[in-house]
């Protein structure tokens, strides 16, 4: 390498750590370039700024990184705020769902003077007409066992007949609705108490929801539109449940006896909780009642 291109190499070198050592210099206050007026100040000022302003918007970044992290802690806590106070009324209205559902079966009980088992939600409604049976979540571990007892009737609310209990296991319970062809009951014409018939289940009227009114007497007074409610004898339905209305009388038969259709008044659709009659209350638990 030549003499002349070596100093040329270290002159090069020399301005460069000048300029550098002028452009620290000129972002310190006190310092003589950032005081000066000549030339030197008016080439670094440039720098100056540019070096002042990294700094600013590094500091300004630094901050709304920070800010931000703060806010997306009390997003997350308001959020967890907000899931708690759900659960709260979730726990709210399952309590005044529950507290609704004791005070139904506490009207049925002493109306009917039958004690009522449980509350009973339908798990499971019939997927066709041949399978025609509805699951509650209620079993034999609240007493539901028909080896115990001759049957269990199953109503709504309102004191509807929804049907009577299939079979149980321990957790659920199979319910029969009384369009099903297995279903039957004794009844009274609710203007005509003085004689009973049977409503049945028939499978060519279950398909159009109906139910039949056998062995009418001809003399028998009934007309379209009449109420006809539990007897209460055969020892399994309480007597005055609603059960449906009559929508047609047939002719009378060769042995002089009708039958009539009844629309049940029970929504089969709309009814999701159903409560499971136990029998007549017992004097020994009228008696502990009343201890209580």
């Amino acid at each position: 390498m030549s003499k002349n291109r070596r100093k040329r190499i270290l002159i090069v070198l020399v301005v460069t750590v000048v300029v550098a050592i002028m452009m620290v210099y000129s972002i310190l206050p006190e310092s003589f370039v950032n005081q000066s007026t000549g030339p030197l100040s008016a080439i670094f000022e440039p720098v100056q700024k540019l070096v002042l302003g990294v700094k600013t918007s590094g500091e300004n970044y630094f901050s709304t990184v920070s800010l931000n992290k703060e806010l997306m802690q009390e997003v997350d806590h308001l959020e967890q705020q907000n899931v708690d106070l759900r659960l709260k009324n979730k726990e709210n209205e399952a309590l005044a769902l529950e507290y609704d559902k004791l005070k139904q079966a506490f009207n049925l009980s002493t109306k009917y003077d039958y004690s009522v088992i449980e509350a009973g939600r339908i798990v499971q409604k019939p997927v066709n007409k041949e399978a025609y049976l509805f699951r509650i979540d209620k079993g034999k571990k609240v007493g539901i066992d028909l080896s115990e007892q001759k049957g269990f009737p199953v109503v709504n609310a309102e004191a509807k007949v929804f049907g009577r209990i299939y079979s149980s296991d321990e957790f659920s319970a199979k319910v029969l609705p009384l369009t099903h062809e297995g279903f039957s009951v004794s009844c009274f014409i609710e203007d005509n108490r003085g004689q009973a018939f049977v409503l049945r289940g028939y499978s060519d009227q279950k398909n159009e929801g109906l139910c039949v009114l056998e062995e009418i007497p001809v003399g028998t007074v009934i007309n379209q539109g009449d109420l006809i409610i539990t007897s209460g004898l055969g020892g399994v339905f309480p007597y005055g449940l609603e059960i449906g209305e009559v929508t047609e009388v047939m002719p009378p038969d060769q042995q002089g006896h009708r039958k009539a259709l009844v629309e049940p008044t029970i929504e089969f659709s709309d009814t999701d909780v159903v409560f499971v009659m136990a029998g007549p209350v017992k004097a020994d638990d009228i008696q502990i009642e009343e201890e209580n």
